[in-house]
């Protein structure tokens, strides 16, 4: 093979490794800007909105939740005005209480820890809600979207109930049993929105 006909070969072999390389040759291109507009997040928000809320027994009897002696088969109702702030198509938010805060008044004391396990497995909580946007029925509620900083009051009940099994002596180790509810806290928590397959 001749010299001319070895330039030949290696000339194409260097075209054909240039023509493999990423963007060594342009093609035609164009763009155009579309007119997307804008997003803006909602927001969620839940706060006291007039202070401390107010304990009944299940009479409807006013109690005083520092003096009061629980016995199996009591329900303690607590009802506060809660503030909420909520903005945002499609939201979804649910009512609860934050776990662990029917706290044992000490940890180290049997009958404390059996009183709170008790108050604890019995919680519930009922959530009445009204205000614009706001529909449904607790502990769930859809809340179409508000104009953004305007709060609605809501009213939360918690229902604490000493369970009674009917079984003499089942709920003794609870006996002189205390818990703390100073931390007994309500917490507002977007659910996930159901997506359409």
């Amino acid at each position: 093979m001749n010299k001319l006909t070895k330039g030949a070969i290696a000339a194409a072999a260097g075209v054909v490794l240039l023509l493999g390389g990423a963007g060594t040759f342009a093609f035609w291109n164009s763009s155009a800007q579309v007119a997307g507009g804008t997003i803006t997040a909602g927001n969620l928000a839940v706060s006291n909105a007039d202070g401390p809320g107010s304990w009944t027994d299940q009479n409807g009897a006013a109690v005083n939740i520092a003096t009061y002696k629980i016995v199996p088969g009591d329900t303690l109702t607590y009802t506060d005005t809660l503030s909420v702030v909520a903005v945002g198509d499609n939201l979804v938010a649910t009512l609860g209480i934050l776990p662990g805060t029917i706290a044992a008044a000490s940890s180290s004391n049997p009958a404390d820890v059996a009183l709170a396990a008790y108050l604890n497995a019995g919680a519930t909580n009922t959530l009445t809600a009204s205000g614009t946007g706001i529909s449904g029925t607790g502990p769930t509620y859809t809340v179409t979207a508000g104009a953004a900083g305007v709060s609605q009051n809501v009213t939360a009940t918690v229902k604490l109930k000493f369970p009674n099994v009917n079984t003499a002596g089942a709920e003794n180790a609870a006996k002189l049993g205390a818990v703390n509810l100073s931390n007994l806290t309500l917490t507002l928590t977007q659910t996930a929105p159901a997506v359409n397959p």
